[in-house]
């Protein structure tokens, strides 16, 4: 049978048709059920995402089935431990395997233990369960500030670290006695919790108001506002340290040691050593790290987004691509994580979470 030529017409359409089907790919849609007022979500087994819903619990979608959308029942409920509803989820965390997640899930106190005329901030409890929402354990509780909820696990999950856990114990009347200032209730303060064993300790200040953890290393920044503190997890030891700033030490994580943060106006590139290297051109926008020095990006607040190589030393890309189909999708406030096999990335838009194949 003779050969077929690439000089064949019909060759000639494939090929075009081809390259307007790669050049034309959009993002596929996976849920609009996404919460607005908490549109997180975590990447668990391969392809599998777990998001807060519309209605503030927990259901999972896969990138193979879009809009077959899952309940998560999680296996702990506020009348366990004598709270009452709503059972929000609040917060969402996985650790770097993708099979724990941590959530924080706002319960009330009860009218019979709350005194009347009495009112007090709103209790958030901490807890860690399987990505199916299995063997919960409550890890702790803290109060409902208004502001985000900073808790991750170290790289070998084998530590829950967290900033505002209260040193009382999990139950309603606890909570309400320490907002009393009843000091029979306390227990000695925690902020990291062993959850192999389930000890509970200190750092002894480092983490104090808030964090920032890293998705590749078990370096964060805390601290008290405006936080000047790098630590490691791993020892409970501080860094890097700079009292004297004016701004957050490091705002962004963008690499295991390294991060974005602004100087008097001036973005830069901080490492945890404290070496910085400063940009005099437009800033960038780093939406994701897709991997090792290669990033998704914008320079002009969204315009354009773009992937490609960044050299941090003196601010350049590299091998640019722009992604015109991500632009009439994906803004600033999209939340975005990369599928661990590269192949692509989650991102949220409004009540949307998409799916994007590279």
């Amino acid at each position: 049978m003779e050969g077929f030529s690439t000089k064949h017409p019909l060759f000639l359409i494939l090929t075009v048709v081809l390259l307007v089907s790669v050049v034309s790919a959009q993002p596929v849609m996976l849920t609009d059920s996404l919460s607005t007022s908490f549109g997180e979500f975590v990447l668990t087994d391969p392809g599998t995402i777990v998001f807060v819903n519309s209605i503030g619990s927990l259901s999972s979608v896969n990138i193979d089935d879009p809009f077959n959308t899952i309940p998560i029942p999680i296996g702990w409920l506020p009348e366990d431990d004598g709270w009452d509803g709503p059972g929000e989820i609040k917060f969402i965390k996985s650790n770097s395997y993708g099979n724990l997640i941590c959530i924080g899930m706002q319960v009330a106190v009860p009218d019979s233990v709350l005194q009347v005329g009495l009112s007090m901030p709103d209790p958030v409890v901490i807890i860690v369960c399987n990505s199916l929402g299995e063997d919960a354990k409550v890890i702790g509780v803290t109060v409902d500030s208004g502001e985000e909820l900073s808790f991750d696990f170290t790289m070998d999950s084998r530590l829950l670290y967290g900033a505002g856990f209260l040193p009382c114990n999990s139950d309603p009347e606890s909570y309400f006695a320490y907002h009393l200032g009843d000091e029979s209730s306390s227990i000695s303060p925690y902020d990291v919790v062993d959850l192999e064993v389930g000890v509970r300790f200190s750092t002894n200040g480092i983490i104090k108001d808030r964090l920032i953890s890293n998705r590749w290393s078990d370096l964060i920044v805390a601290g008290s506002e405006p936080l000047g503190i790098i630590a490691d997890m791993t020892t409970f030891s501080t860094v890097y340290e700079d009292s004297a700033l004016t701004s957050v030490i490091i705002e962004q994580w963008i690499e295991p040691d390294a991060g974005l943060a602004e100087i008097d106006g001036t973005q830069v590139v901080r490492r945890a050593d404290g070496v910085v290297y400063e940009n005099q051109e437009e800033p960038f926008i780093i939406l994701c790290r897709l991997s090792e020095g290669n990033y998704l990006f914008t320079r002009n607040g969204g315009e354009t987004i773009s992937t490609g190589i960044i050299d941090w030393s003196i601010f350049a890309e590299e091998e640019s691509t722009e992604m015109t189909a991500l632009a009439g999708y994906m803004s600033l406030n999209s939340i975005v994580r990369v599928l661990d096999s590269g192949s692509g990335i989650v991102f949220s838009a409004g009540r949307g979470l998409y799916y994007y194949e590279f």
